[in-house]
């Protein structure tokens, strides 16, 4: 009968086997046995053998410090940085991950640990970041101690240097339109070239891939690539040599020369109008902001602008007869200029403006170039019957001479901070330093 063979037991335990041999239980299946154990978790409040996983406690980040902030290293040093990780509470969290890198690996790199090696000269930031915060430390690397040579690649005479502000790209220019470049702060040097035969007698980057080079026969030569090919500004309004250019800006820029010539632009070097407040030669002008400037040239003469260069006015009486080849205007009422025989001129404040002093550098040193790096770090250039270089550390009241390494007559310097710094001259020389000259 159908009755006779049911299962009285939901589970089958005790139903007669048919050969007559006792039935061993059924075994539950896994996924009743799985329902069961959640069931008497959820009663209990018991976690043993749940499926839910309780993530730990996390911490939010707050804060990464590292540590040193700064740091100057020579070529070759590895130096290991920490960062600290705080939550919000300000308490450090161990263990943290922390990830690191380089803002120019070509001047340092940085393993997974902080551990940094310093492979080119320049200054770049190193980064630790960790849960969305992070801090940076700033890395100087320099190379050795002093001024010394670097190979320029040329034997024409070298007449202006300029740098980019990062101070890996620069270039320096001079006899027969020569031009040469680097972009690892001077270690090499190559002849890139200009298109034009005119001396070329001063440079200024107005950017990261803008720079001019102005020289004879009223030349404007222009790059818009960092110096790696050049085209020739034309419309220029004048034939006169030119031995001086500076911008304060992309747009705004003034070019002196031979017959007094000042060239003028507001449109970054498309167009350039032209002025001649004296028939003196000018040889170096320097503007610290866009309204105010100084130009300096032969026989003394010294002509001054507060209007951006729209106008000029003629310093009467000149403080001095010799030539000044050298101008470098930190402020408004700040200024030092240098030429022939160690004549030295500076302002001092006066009531409605800056007055022009004489001083001296030495009368056996001439001066060709200065440059005032800050309000009190500045170095200044040229000849002595051998390569001239004078640092002052006090805006320029007092100029010690330092070791040049070079006894060719040095013609431009060009400082990208109070340490690096590089000075041109005759026979293509060019000298560097990473530590100020000391």
């Amino acid at each position: 009968m159908a009755d006779n063979l049911r299962d009285p037991s939901p589970s089958g335990e005790g139903r007669p086997d048919p050969r007559g041999k006792p039935v061993m239980p059924r075994r539950r299946s896994s996924l009743a046995v799985l329902l069961t154990l959640v069931s008497v978790s959820a009663f209990t409040g018991c976690e043993c053998g749940s499926l839910d996983t309780v993530a730990p406690p996390t911490s939010t980040v707050s804060s990464v410090v590292v540590s040193p902030a700064t740091d100057t290293l020579v070529v070759g040093d590895t130096r290991t940085f920490t960062a600290i990780v705080r939550d919000t509470a300000g308490a450090v969290i161990p263990g943290a991950a922390v990830s690191w890198s380089s803002h120019d690996p070509a001047v340092m790199t940085v393993t997974a640990s902080g551990l940094v090696t310093a492979l080119g000269e320049g200054v770049t930031h190193l980064v630790a970041s960790s849960g969305g915060r992070a801090d940076t430390a700033v890395v100087a690397v320099v190379v050795r101690a002093g001024w010394y040579i670097q190979t320029s690649g040329t034997t024409n005479d070298l007449h202006g240097v300029a740098f980019r502000t990062d101070g890996r790209v620069g270039v320096a220019v001079g006899a027969t339109g020569a031009i040469v470049r680097t972009d690892d702060a001077g270690a090499s040097w190559a002849i890139r070239p200009s298109g034009t035969t005119a001396a070329l007698r001063d440079a200024w980057f107005v950017s990261a891939s803008g720079v001019f080079a102005v020289g004879d026969a009223g030349t404007i030569m222009r790059s818009r690539d960092a110096g790696v090919t050049w085209t020739r500004v034309l419309g220029v309004p004048t034939t006169d040599a030119l031995r001086g250019v500076c911008f304060v800006d992309t747009a705004r820029g003034w070019a002196v020369g031979a017959n007094g010539t000042v060239l003028r632009t507001v449109d970054g070097g498309a167009n350039w109008t032209r002025l001649n407040p004296t028939a003196a030669t000018l040889n170096a002008v320097s503007f610290p902001d866009a309204s105010n400037g100084w130009a300096v040239g032969e026989s003394g003469v010294i002509v001054g602008t507060r209007n951006g260069g729209a106008s000029w006015s003629v310093v009467q009486p000149s403080v001095t007869g010799q030539s000044l080849r050298g101008v470098s205007r930190r402020s408004v009422a700040r200024a030092v200029a240098g030429g022939f025989a160690g004549v030295q001129a500076f302002t001092v404040a006066a009531a409605d403006s800056a007055q022009w002093a004489l001083g001296s550098f030495g009368a056996t040193n001439t001066v060709n170039a200065i440059q005032l790096v800050d309000d009190l770090v500045g170095f200044a250039v040229g000849t002595n019957g051998s390569g001239l270089v004078l640092r002052t550390t006090d805006g320029g009241a007092t100029w010690g001479a330092q070791v040049s390494g070079t006894a060719v007559p040095l013609d431009d310097v060009w400082f990208v901070d109070a340490l690096r710094g590089w000075a041109v001259g005759t026979g293509g020389r060019i000298i560097h330093t990473s530590r100020g000259g000391l």
